[in-house]
């Protein structure tokens, strides 16, 4: 079992600060997952590395929803947190998460997404725990999302290595016991169609590899 990925929250501190703060461990998570999904190392890379050339916080996430790994309403969240990070990271004046969202305009938004009917009496701080409560919700959705992409590569080197083992023992086999190699040339030919037929349907249902 993976690991959760986790995200300490600290709201006593002042909120550029903070959301700048969640930016980078949310961005860092999100960097480090679909890295993972494409085999390179960030580091190496200029898509995914830490100059001017690498992808925008936005581009990742869409292309995790082009891989079918993030739907649209996840995307939409992910959008929402960027534009609240944006306005305090660039926009001098704010500094409250009232005057962010005074300016974004995708307050009721996540209201609505996290099924919230009633304002509280200090709207600054319903709108902290607001987006505590969407980055939390993006860190959780990360964390599965990380642990759905080892399982599937868990499944494809399992398919991997046995067509591998299939091609490299066969022969061997069939050297030391040729009366039987026919059928056994044959019966691994049908556990071959088999086992890649029940591979493709884990992958497609996201099944654990060994269930």
């Amino acid at each position: 079992m993976l690991a959760v990925i986790k995200l300490e929250v600290n709201k006593d501190i002042p909120p550029r600060t903070f959301v700048v703060e969640m930016s980078v461990k949310i961005e860092h998570f999100l960097n480090e997952i679909v890295c993972q999904l494409l085999q390179v190392k960030a580091e190496d890379s200029r898509s995914f590395g830490h100059t001017s050339q690498s992808l925008s916080f936005n581009a990742k996430a869409n292309l995790l929803l082009d891989l079918n790994y993030l739907d649209k309403e996840h995307v939409k969240k992910f959008q929402i947190f960027m534009e609240v990070r944006n306005k305090f990271a660039h926009v001098y004046s704010v500094d409250t998460f009232e005057k962010c969202f005074a300016l974004t305009g995708n307050y009721n938004n996540l209201k609505r997404i996290f099924e919230v009917d009633e304002d509280g009496e200090n709207k600054e701080e319903d709108m902290t725990y607001m987006f505590i409560s969407l980055s939390i919700d993006l860190a959780n959705t990360l964390s599965e999302l990380r642990d759905r992409i080892y399982k599937e590569m868990a499944i494809k080197y399992t398919q991997r290595r046995f067509i591998e083992a299939i091609k490299s023992k066969r022969q061997e086999f069939i050297d030391a016991y040729p009366e039987k190699g026919e059928a056994i040339t044959e019966f691994i030919e049908y556990i071959k169609d088999e086992l890649k037929k029940e591979v493709d349907e884990k992958i497609e249902n996201n099944t654990p590899p060994h269930t």
